[in-house]
């Protein structure tokens, strides 16, 4: 029996209704409406308003299921794919001959005059800008003259947005072309170096980054970009997300794998009773030191060369906290359990381990845009590390299997933040009370 409410419609009507949330937070708000104009906003503004994010999320969700059913099973496969391919392809050429920094900001230019300023071939140029016009990226306003649209002005003057295309072309696209013989040869190695990564450039990620340091600085530019568009995963939204206040007069909170300590700077800000020890490689130490005091929290945040695989030094023995930050999913199990080892032997009866990465959701009970997100860093982890986002049952099972006392006690997400969890971890009590 056909529904009362058929999908089509009932997309429709979901649509609208959340259309007109968003327009009348812009129109609450004085904010611009988004626009496909090259001076149109660059971001959507609705995070920072519950109402508002969700309806967006909502939007999405709907119009992504209007846009499926509207295509139909086959034709959805006949083309699955095929854009995205090679529009990749073409925005990474017209990034690598830096055609949107050679698009003026605010007037047009001619095809002629752009391939020469750019030295890419004024005969293969129009192909590549017309697929990326054909996606929102540049728009031609008369014929062989182009202008930026705000989703090529993102692409202007922002190297993250950059690397964002280069790291997807450059390595994340030749890894996953290896997907298949990674999962024939390595079937269920734990090793870091069993990658689909290594099949395609013949080293492991960290291995091969140390070789090619450009590399290492686009991927780090491509992570602070991909972090940065969601601003509730923030280092200050962590400050806020965890009740650090409970924490006593100067409780010792130790970073592992902090890398320079942007994140002990920020909770070191809004928490000005507690301390911080920088766990990370020596050469970051200059770094890290450079940046608390430029936070000016030089006298609560320090800096310890450390290898998270060796066992936690003197100093940092029975600390508060054990502080890791996207840490564990860069790690299979078996190396996952080399690195909480050490941290579950300093840890004092009242001390805790706290997580902050992603929960994998259950099949079926998140919205398929967030879902695929996720699945896609599972994939990306996989593939680079042979690492994985891990859901609540496995964070448990890894938590049991390096000490059968360790429990999550806690976990603390939305609304404060969005994708990340924050998983709080404390030693059972005996029944000594030890």
């Amino acid at each position: 029996m056909a529904s009362s409410n058929p999908p089509l419609s009932r997309l429709a009507e979901e649509i609208a209704r959340n259309s007109k949330i968003l327009l009348d937070h812009l129109d609450r708000s004085g904010l611009p409406q988004p626009s496909f104009e090259r001076d149109g906003p660059l971001r959507t503004p609705f995070e920072n308003d519950d109402t508002a994010s969700a309806a967006r999320t909502a939007l999405i969700e709907a119009t992504k299921e209007l846009h499926v059913l509207a295509l139909g099973p086959e034709e959805t496969t006949r083309f699955f794919c095929f854009n995205e391919i090679y529009l990749l392809g073409a925005m990474q050429v017209l990034c690598h001959f830096k055609v949107p920094q050679n698009v003026p900001d605010t007037a047009e230019i001619s095809f002629s005059e752009l391939a020469s300023r750019t030295g890419l071939s004024e005969a293969l140029l129009p192909r590549f800008l017309r697929m990326a016009a054909a996606n929102y990226y540049f728009s031609e306003p008369r014929p062989e003259f182009v202008c930026h649209t705000p989703w090529s002005r993102t692409l202007a003057h922002d190297e993250g947005m950059q690397a964002c295309v280069w790291f997807r072309y450059a390595e994340m696209l030749p890894a996953v072309a290896k997907f298949v013989d990674m999962v024939e040869e390595f079937p269920n190695s734990p090793e870091p170096q069993d990658t689909a990564f290594r099949l395609a450039f013949g080293d492991s990620f960290f291995g091969y980054k140390e070789k090619h340091p450009l590399h290492m600085l686009k991927f780090g530019q491509f992570v602070s970009a991909f972090a940065s568009g969601e601003t509730a995963d923030s280092a200050e939204s962590i400050a806020q997300a965890y009740p650090w206040d409970c924490l006593p007069e100067g409780s010792l909170i130790v970073d592992v794998g902090g890398g320079t300590g942007h994140i002990s700077a920020a909770i070191s800000r809004a928490h000005p009773h507690l301390r911080f020890q920088v766990q990370d490689f020596a050469d970051l130490r200059e770094e890290s030191i450079s940046l608390a005091k430029h936070r000016g929290v030089s006298e609560r945040v320090s800096f310890t060369a450390h290898n998270f695989f060796d066992p936690q030094p003197p100093a940092a023995q029975g600390a508060a906290v054990f502080f890791l930050r996207n840490i564990l999913h860069d790690w299979s199990d078996v190396y996952c359990r080399r690195i909480l080892k050490p941290i579950a032997e300093a840890m004092g009866p009242s001390s805790r381990i706290i997580v902050s990465d992603i929960i994998q959701p259950q099949a079926g009970t998140m919205l398929k845009t967030r879902d695929a997100r996720i699945r896609a860093l599972d994939l990306t982890m996989l593939s680079m590390f042979n690492a994985k986002e891990r859901s609540y049952e496995d964070w448990e099972r890894l938590l049991t299997s390096v000490n059968s006392r360790l429990r999550i006690t806690d976990v603390l997400g939305r609304p404060l933040m969005r994708r990340d969890t924050l998983i709080e971890v404390q030693l059972r009590q005996l029944e000594d009370g030890t």
